[in-house]
């Protein structure tokens, strides 16, 4: 698909997807399944990095729910910007601290990088649980 980390720190993770052959659909624009892996792994990179840092816990993630709304077509090459990182952060801490699955609804934006317009809303539920001790013999 040609998906490129182009930012990620604390607060905002951007991945870039250019408008090529292997993601165009029929209609002339990017496919909505490479849209959705570009926001998928916008909201999956900071969480995945963030329970790296977890050391005494495993935590498992697993996306739950997406919902996409289309507003225009994605030609050129589209950022998709997630700027919830701290919402991520805090429902792994939570999961860190129970037995309780904690979800977290969070939200992507692709924007053309020429014009800036919004091309595209992914909403990206994502589920985090602590995982029980394996018990070996």
């Amino acid at each position: 698909m040609g998906l490129r980390l182009e930012m990620l720190d604390d607060q905002i993770c951007t991945i870039g997807l250019r408008y090529r052959w292997r993601n165009r659909n029929p209609f002339g624009s990017v496919y909505f399944a490479a849209q959705a892996a570009a926001s998928e792994l916008a909201t999956g990179l900071p969480a995945f990095l963030e329970i790296r840092r977890i050391r005494d816990q495993q935590i498992s993630m697993l996306v739950m729910d997406i919902q996409m709304n289309f507003l225009r077509q994605a030609r050129g090459k589209v950022y998709f910007r997630f700027d919830q990182i701290h919402l991520v952060r805090n429902a792994i801490l939570r999961a860190k601290g129970t037995d309780d699955a904690q979800f977290c609804e969070l939200t992507v934006v692709g924007l053309d990088a020429q014009t800036g317009d919004q091309v595209s809303t992914c909403r990206i539920t994502w589920r985090f649980r602590r995982r029980k001790s394996q018990v070996t013999y």
